[in-house]
């Protein structure tokens, strides 16, 4: 048998085999009935959209419960800072005001939760948005850990204030996503003070979730993570048509 003859027809065989599947595949593969299509992912998000997005406490776990209104006392004195660089200021401004991309979006929903142990609070939203918009807040945050790896502040009473800003690392979860970290120290009536706040968006096509995590009593990074994953997720399936539980 001459055996050189057999690669070039097993060859065929493979080949028309993958044509016979591609053409199936643009055929919709089988006559029996066609899937139901799903939402655009890259379709915006609207009101009751962003509404259904937003998460539940059993998400982050048992530790955390739902609360309204934003930081309280000393969180917020330092959050009013003023600081000596222009971007580091814009980043204080915008945790204030819990917009992390700095745009208006076109709808938006949001919540908060509370984790006693370590008098933390959890801001988080999620936000439809052009996408200009949406990638100009998301490279804007990617800037802050250079821009404001070292800067100083003036706390409300005069006091110094030294902060920093950090990179953190996200589970791989949207089609984009950045966290960072801000360290806050000052001392208040002779004794340190120090804010540890976490700050985290995930992008979907022109939709935004960010989350700011901590307090201080510290920013558990574990949570902030988890917040990041689960929101992806369950804004993923509220895009697609779908109607998660809780």
């Amino acid at each position: 048998m001459d055996r050189s003859s057999s690669p070039p027809r097993c060859l065929a065989t493979v080949l028309a085999a993958g044509i016979l599947m591609a053409t199936a595949a643009c055929s919709g593969g089988s006559s029996s009935g066609s899937a139901t299509p799903s939402a655009s992912p890259t379709a915006k998000l609207t009101g009751s959209q962003a509404e259904a997005a937003l998460i539940s406490p059993s998400a982050l776990g048992a530790q955390w419960n739902p609360v309204s209104g934003g930081g309280t006392g000393r969180q917020d004195t330092l959050l009013h800072s003023k600081a000596n660089k222009a971007n580091c200021q814009s980043f204080l401004d915008r945790l204030k005001s819990g917009n992390l991309m700095g745009a208006a979006p076109t709808a938006k929903a949001g919540e908060g939760f509370t984790e006693p142990s370590r008098h933390a609070r959890m801001t988080y939203q999620v936000g439809s948005y052009s996408r200009a918009d949406a990638d100009k807040g998301m490279a804007w945050l990617k800037t802050l850990p250079n821009v404001c790896d070292g800067f100083t502040a003036v706390g409300g009473s005069g006091n110094k204030v030294v902060a920093q800003v950090v990179q953190t690392s996200l589970p791989k979860a949207g089609d984009d996503r950045f966290g960072v970290r801000l360290s806050m120290v000052t001392t208040v009536q002779g004794l340190t003070t120090t804010l540890a706040l976490e700050a985290a968006a995930a992008r979907i096509g022109p939709n935004v979730i960010s989350v700011t995590n901590g307090g201080l009593g510290g920013a558990g990074h574990a949570d902030t993570q988890q917040a990041i994953q689960s929101g992806a997720q369950r804004l993923q399936k509220v895009l697609s048509g779908q109607t998660p539980p809780g």
